[in-house]
Parts: structure tokens; sequence; C-alpha cells
């Protein structure tokens, strides 16, 4: 008898178990995060519900933001939960998708089955930065790998304990007001003070047995855009013109066909033009919006088939063609400014979206003829990203955010965060070589080896940037205007 009971009890032990009861379907919340240039509402929900055969008698909630639901900031993640608490007061888990996450529902259910839902959970797939970064505020920066944060992209998911946490905690305090950067890393620094994250192995990078997410690669949308179709504008000023444009020069402009420096002076070596604008240590404000004005009025007449406008810093890392492959997602015909998106008190009725310059800024045609002349800066060292972004959202520009843009170095960055990416720049040329990041990520996609001469210049070793090997690129003489005046700062 003892030897019966022991077996009974022995089974018990080694039978799967469950933590928590069986979850209702209408209990999980999913919330979609889409861009505004993203799949159609219908498609994102069709990929989760296309799981259901039509037995089951409940399906998720199922929230497309912007789409089905408006939240203003929603990327942020913050603003979402005042209006999930609102809507859901019944349900157990919150599953934060991105429009690129897809999802085994059988195995996300498993998944939330191995926490007590009646505990505060936030899950995710591990992330964390080996060095203080930029990218963070230098958060943590005695120890930065010891925070983990999730990776987005492969699903967040809170049990509503957490979720109302977050909630309570956004009531006491309000929404931040200050800048938003890195979503999923704010969010995990929000809930530090009662929850840290539970990493996952089911959030995967890609599909496989037991995954409850994976990530969609980016795929292009067609033909790679015409280099024709692409104008790059470069901001620079004398003092860089020995350093950082050569850099530029033996790089990624040998993949451009129309590029021109802008600088404060102009200099025929390289050749750069300068539109009268006086260099101010930050901000550059008047010098952007000069470039923008001048492109306008010059380009009409000379490129009248220019459909991409770039925007880039002398020290921008750039895979051209990478570049020309996503292009080929988005229609120029509409008003869309893109890049890497960061946000200023993104949640308040106040507050704007933006893409920073230093990844590079991508106007439409259509973009640009809205911007030209209706965006006048504040001051000259207003920051130009920023007011940029503050005068799309006034004018309908859509500020397009695309996670292969990156404000600062590859260092600044996890590397698996990067792996998963269709990445497409970088910034930075400080405390690492330039050179060697292009070549790493991006020579073998442009088809060429640094070493090789420069296009028609036998003698210039673009290995030596005292040299100005000189580029194909459009003649500075076609953007001159018979007579350029320094344009007004103010509004």
């Amino acid at each position: 008898m003892i030897d019966i009971w022991f077996g009974v009890f022995l089974c018990f032990l080694l039978a799967p178990v469950s933590v928590a009861e069986a979850v209702r379907a209408d209990q999980i919340v999913l919330v979609i995060l889409r861009g505004v240039t993203g799949p159609p509402v219908s498609e994102l929900r069709r990929e989760i519900t296309r799981q259901f055969d039509g037995s089951s008698p409940v399906i998720p909630s199922i929230h497309v933001v912007p789409g089905d639901l408006y939240v203003k900031g929603a990327w942020t993640l913050l603003p979402l939960f005042p209006k999930l608490v609102e809507f859901h007061p019944n349900a157990t888990w919150l599953v934060i998708l991105q429009e690129t996450t897809r999802i085994n529902w059988a195995e996300l259910v498993d998944l939330t089955q191995r926490f007590d839902p009646d505990k505060e959970w936030f899950i995710g797939r591990e992330l964390f930065d080996k060095e203080p970064t930029i990218v963070h505020h230098f958060a943590f920066h005695h120890d930065p790998s010891a925070f983990k944060y999730p990776l987005g992209e492969t699903g967040i998911l809170l049990s509503w304990p957490a979720v109302k946490r977050v909630h309570s905690r956004i009531a006491r305090q309000q929404l931040p007001r200050d800048f938003s950067i890195d979503a999923q890393h704010e969010l995990a620094v929000y809930l530090m003070e009662g929850v840290n994250m539970t990493r996952s192995s089911a959030l995967c990078l890609r599909p496989g047995p037991g995954c409850a997410t994976w990530i969609q690669p980016f795929e292009p949308c067609g033909t790679r855009v015409d280099a024709d179709d692409l104008f790059f504008a470069v901001k620079t000023w004398s003092k860089f013109h020995t350093d950082r444009v050569p850099i530029v020069q033996r790089t990624w402009a040998r993949q451009v066909h129309q590029l021109v420096f802008f600088s404060d002076v102009a200099d025929e070596r390289i050749p750069t033009i300068s539109l009268g604008v006086p260099n101010t240590e930050s901000g550059h404000c008047s010098k952007t919006m000069a470039i923008i004005d001048h492109l306008h009025e010059r380009m009409a007449s000379i490129e009248p088939s220019l459909r991409w406008y770039v925007i880039a810093d002398d020290d921008s890392i750039i895979g051209v063609r990478k570049l020309r492959e996503f292009l080929t997602c988005h229609d120029p015909s509409q008003p869309l400014l893109i890049g890497q998106r960061y946000g200023y008190a993104s949640g308040h009725n106040y507050g704007y979206d933006y893409i920073t310059g230093g990844g590079g800024m991508v106007l439409s045609r259509t973009a640009l003829q809205l911007i030209a002349g209706n965006c006048r800066c504040p001051a000259p060292d207003t920051p130009d990203d920023m007011w940029l972004g503050a005068c799309s959202e006034s004018l309908g520009i859509s500020i397009v955010h695309f996670s292969g843009f990156h404000q600062a170095r590859p260092d600044d960055y996890p590397m698996e965060l990067l792996h998963t990416q269709f990445v497409i720049s970088f910034h930075k040329h400080w405390m690492h070589d330039p050179v060697q990041v292009y070549e790493t990520w991006f020579a073998d996609e442009d088809d060429f080896s640094i070493s090789s001469p420069v296009d028609g210049d036998d003698g210039c070793s673009v290995m030596d940037p005292s040299q100005h090997c000189q580029v194909k690129q459009q003649p500075a003489e076609l953007f001159q205007s018979t007579s350029i005046e320094r344009l007004p700062d103010e509004l």
C-alpha cells in the first residue's frame, strides 16, 4: 500500500504543473504598435486572429495603435497604461508587440501560465548595455550590464498587477515631461523600484520550437530606389574640412550620385558651398533651414525628378544601398520625415516627436516643399532636428521611425539588438574608427573596398585625408545663388 501511494506521489511530482489557472483568451490584451506608414490595421489583426479556427468562443482583445485606438505618444509606452486600465478592468495580462512581432498563440498562452497572474510580472527577452551609453543617458554607469531591459520587438508581457503599478505611479506623478529615446529601457527604469524584468527564452529572435514570439525581418518592398532619385546634403564647417569630410568622401559618399557639402565657407578643394550662415557651436537650426530653403529654390529647375532628400552630418555613417532598399516601402508623394525618432514630452498635448539629425534625416519631396519657407528658427542655435520635428508635425508631415537609423555609435547599442535590425546608419567619429564601422556594417552591401582608388583620381590616395580625394558629386556651382543672403532667424 505504501508503494502505491509513493508511486502516486512520485507521478504528481514529475507531472508538468502550472502555477496559474488556464488563461482565457479574452483576459489577455494585445497592443500592436504600428508605424504611421506600417501595414493596414486589418492585416495586423489578421496575423493574430487567423490562429483561431472559429471553434473558440472568445478571442483576445487586440488594439492596433495608431489605428483602432489613438494615444498620443503611444510609442513611448507609458501613455498607454491609463487607457488600458480604463478599458480592461478585468484583464489578466498585457502583451505589447511591434508591427514586426509574430506570435504563436498557443505558446504565448503557455508562457503566461508559468506565472501567477496575481503577482507583479514584467517579462521580456533580456538586453543590457556593455558600457554606459548616451542613448540611455549614461544610466547605471558603475555597472551598466547589471540592469536588464527587454527587446521590444520580441514582445513585452506584464501581469495586470504590474500594469496597475505603472498606472498608479502615472496617476500620482503624471507622465514624464522629458526626452524619450528607448521606450523599452525607459519602461524598465520606471518599473525598477518594484518589479525587475524576468527573462524568457520563449521570446525568440527567429521562429522555432517553443517560441511564443519572434521577429519578422525587414524585406524591401520592390526594386532598390534609383540612386539618381536621392540628393544628399551634408552639413559641415571649416574646422572639419580636413578630418571629417575626407572620411565621408572615402566611404559612403562614393555610392552617392548627387551630394553637396554645405559649410560656413566655400572651399574649392572639396568643394563646399556657403549659404552665408555663420556656424554655431550647437543647434545649427539656421544652417539646416537655409539648406532646405535653398534646395527647394534651386532643385525644382536643376533636378525636377528628385524624390528624396537626405540631410546628414559630416560624421554620419550611412549604408547608401540599404537606404535605397528601405525607401522602396515609402511613397515620396506623401509628406514624410524619416529616420530615428526621439520624443520630447510625447505623451502631453504640447509634446512632439522628431527625427534625430546624426543618423540622417530623410525628407520626401512633398515634405521638403511644405517645410521650405514655413519653419523659421527661433534662434540660430536652436536644435535643428527638434525644431524640424515640431514644425513638421504642425504642417501635417508624418514622422516615420525606422530602427535601422542610429544617432550613436555601434558600441552604444547591444549587439543582439543591432543584429535584429536592417541597419542603415550610425553617427559619430569619436572613440571608434569610422572607416572600420563602415567596412563592418556597410561596405559589403555597397560592394567595394575602402582601399580601392577613387573613381577618376588616379593619383589620389583615399587613405590620406590630406589629399582631399574628390568623389562624384553634384557640381557646387549649380547650387550657388547669384545673391545669397543670411536667412532671418526670427519666426
